[in-house]
């Protein structure tokens, strides 16, 4: 327990994982899986994995909730979700394991062995991704695919309706210099997946960048749908996402967090704020001949 929230205590140095782990984060996380979906009109990844992949792999699943969709959607497949924490439910499909491991440290999983790897939702928890690229890579099957998804942490407005000068703006610089010195690189990320994949040998690979307003602001009605669960993530999430990263690697103090995170929710909850996050979902496949 830190700051009233609870936190995973078994990651250590660079797998320190620096954000809640507690109820609220739980119900928010599953919040985000909605959003997710909701980007992707009600699927749950865009690779053309086929109507029968035997082996499913979901790396830092959190409260399980993908992995129990894709094995619902797919009963004839073994899925594996793996993550530091163990939230996870007990009842699940007969088809899904969750098992408690570090995906930075070496992978245990044979080579070879999954014909669908996925990651979703890391950006701030992974301190090498070309070496994580790299082992999903291997335990994929020859043809299997590796599909990464996640927001691009950046407010953007196409009509400048958020100051320069604006908290929200700060935060994410805050945040991205706690991050760095955690040793998490969350700049450069995610645009940089896709060539990082094909540095790797991944092939077929697809970037697929979807806009998701972060208030209702939208007139089309599913982008303000998609507005109401983010600002909703925002207002539940803000002081998960900074609490323990600007206390512990920026030295704030809380009530300084407290009063920064106040003027945050504030604005977010600003129509006239024309603010959105992009989303990347980048799929790639190993090739049939590679060894």
């Amino acid at each position: 327990m830190e700051n009233g929230r609870r936190y995973n205590a078994n990651s250590v140095g660079q797998s320190e994982y620096q954000f809640p782990i507690d109820e609220l984060e739980q119900d928010r996380l599953d919040l985000m899986h909605h959003v997710f979906k909701s980007l992707l009109h009600g699927d749950l990844y865009i690779s053309p994995i086929g109507d029968h992949p035997q082996r499913i792999l979901d790396i830092g699943t959190g409260t399980g909730i993908w992995a129990i969709e894709i094995a619902d959607r797919f009963p004839s497949a073994s899925v594996i979700g793996t993550d530091l924490a163990p939230i996870q439910p007990t009842w699940v499909p007969p088809n899904l394991e969750f098992q408690i491991d570090d995906c930075q440290c070496d992978w245990t999983f044979g080579k070879n062995t999954f014909d669908f790897v996925h990651i979703r939702y890391l950006r701030a928890a992974i301190s090498d991704w070309p070496r994580l690229y790299r082992q999903a890579y291997d335990a994929l099957k020859p043809g299997g695919y590796f599909e990464f998804q996640d927001p691009e942490l950046m407010f953007y407005t196409d009509d400048e309706s958020l100051p320069a000068d604006a908290a929200l703006n700060q935060y994410i610089n805050y945040f991205h210099d706690a991050c760095h010195k955690a040793g998490k690189h969350t700049r450069g990320q995610p645009q940089s997946v896709k060539d990082e994949l094909a540095k790797i040998g991944y092939i077929e690979i697809n970037e697929d960048v979807r806009v998701c307003p972060q208030n209702p602001w939208p007139r089309d009605p599913h982008l303000r749908m998609l507005g109401r669960y983010s600002l909703l993530n925002l207002l539940d999430g803000l002081e998960g996402f900074a609490m323990k990263l600007f206390t512990g690697i920026l030295k704030w103090k809380k009530e300084e967090v407290d009063m920064f995170v106040l003027n945050l929710k504030q604005e977010s909850l600003n129509k006239r704020y024309h603010i959105y996050f992009n989303y990347y979902f980048v799929s790639g496949r190993k090739p049939l001949n590679a060894t």
